[in-house]
């Protein structure tokens, strides 16, 4: 008898930082404490500073238990909808589709594990599935948006399976698509934690959220890491990562939670902590080798890029009057298609390209593949950023539900980052 043919596998998006709706379980009545446009209650997602790094992160205000529920269906329905019917050939057959709701203040250490336990039981749940019988899944298909791809990332890199070592060895994920991930980072990630603005959560600044934004483990790993980020003042490290470049008010802030908490860390230690998480979360993710843990290799994985959208690319550290550290900022430019000066309104296109994928391999996106009639999209850039509608851009469903599905004939173009004559793209994308 045959082996039963394998079925389209199921899929799990994973949003981007903010992207998930928390709730409050402790009330009787379950309370929304932040949801991405009605609901921001600042106060209630600070984290307390006595949490013990790489554990589970709790509220600074108790008693509390805040938890994360699905991704925010205004940016994440669209896709979830396209994916569940496009991936397969019956309609009354649709592919599962998960949405990954996480709480995306903590460690991404954190929501790596909560992924993998995830993946197991999304496996679990579709071999009940009555089609799924026969041939149950052994793996499934990723799609993270923002800081979705890095969790994804950071799974794989954390998976300890090694299939090019262990032909016995199997992987949970099959292919992974990622949507301007900032794998190197965001300068939007320091403008939020040093002014409580930038475009990463809300363009407005504010000083609760500010105050709060110093907290969140998770933002501290968005730090940007590629060549030329910053500048640093003479005297002091050239490395973000060390407490000694970041300006006093951040230190200040965090005093002032542990005094309201009655905790008892001091600042200095708190914030080495925050960055010392960071930068082994980052070097983690960075030693990922996608030939090791994806069977199909290189080929497993595509990593869409949004260009051509003024960006931040660089800020510096300098020196205030008092000779203490200060954050500056460059205005946001847009040098596509003469450099790689460029991205998409938050990540910057030297943000979004990891160590273990060449530029040749990033899929170029714009804001003119949005068509005539996304007209509510265009809107949401013009208000927003074209960052948050790359999950809602009809162009990049297409190119997610070809990569996936293995019986279409699409021929579809994307845009090579600049600088690349020849990009390293399936048969099925030509460049524009």
């Amino acid at each position: 008898m045959p082996a039963p043919k394998q079925l389209q596998p199921p899929v799990i998006i994973i949003p981007g930082i903010t992207a998930t709706t928390l709730y409050d379980l402790y009330p009787v009545e379950p309370e929304v404490v932040w949801s991405a446009v009605l609901q921001k209650a600042h106060d209630r997602i600070a984290l307390h500073p006595d949490n013990q790094p790489g554990q589970t992160y709790y509220e600074a205000v108790e008693p509390a238990r805040v938890v994360p529920v699905n991704p925010f269906g205004m940016v994440y329905g669209d896709l979830v909808e396209a994916l569940r019917y496009d991936l397969t050939s019956r309609a009354d057959r649709p592919v599962p589709v998960f949405g990954f709701g996480y709480d995306w203040r903590q460690d991404c250490a954190i929501s790596v594990r909560r992924l993998a336990a995830f993946i197991d039981e999304v496996l679990a749940r579709t071999a009940l599935m009555p089609r799924y019988r026969d041939a149950p899944p052994r793996e499934v298909d990723l799609v993270g948006h923002s800081m979705g791809g890095l969790i994804i990332a950071g799974y794989l890199a954390s998976t300890g399976v090694d299939v090019t070592k262990d032909k016995k060895a199997t992987s949970k994920v099959r292919r992974v698509v990622t949507m301007g991930a900032p794998f190197r980072g965001s300068i939007d990630s320091v403008q939020k934690v040093a002014m409580g603005m930038g475009l990463l959560t809300g363009p407005d600044p504010q000083d609760r959220e500010r105050e709060a934004a110093r907290t969140i483990p998770a933002l501290y790993q968005l730090l940007p890491t590629y060549k030329g980020a910053f500048t640093f003042a003479p005297g002091l490290p050239a490395d973000l990562f060390d407490p000694a470049v970041w300006q006093p008010s951040i230190l200040a802030t965090l005093g002032e939670f542990i005094r309201l908490s009655d905790a008892r860390k001091d600042p200095a230690t708190l914030l080495a902590e925050y960055l010392g998480a960071a930068k082994a979360f980052i070097a983690g993710v960075n030693a990922l080798r996608p030939t090791r843990v994806l069977e199909e290799g290189l080929a497993a994985w595509l990593p869409i890029v949004g260009m051509d959208a003024e960006t931040h690319t660089r800020g510096a550290v300098t020196l205030d009057a008092k000779k203490k550290p200060f954050f500056g900022f460059a205005p946001p430019v847009n040098a596509y298609p003469a450099t790689t000066d460029t991205g998409d309104n938050t990540i910057p296109l030297a943000g979004a390209k990891p160590d273990f994928l060449s530029l040749e391999c990033l899929v170029g996106v714009r804001k003119e593949d949005l068509t005539f009639w996304e007209f509510r999209d265009r809107l949401l850039v013009e208000v927003g950023t074209f960052h948050a509608v790359l999950p809602k851009m009809n162009h990049i469903h297409k190119l997610v539900i070809r990569f996936l599905r293995d019986d279409l004939t699409w021929e579809l173009r994307a845009w090579p980052v600049p600088g690349v004559a020849k990009p390293a793209w399936p048969a099925w994308l030509a460049p524009r």
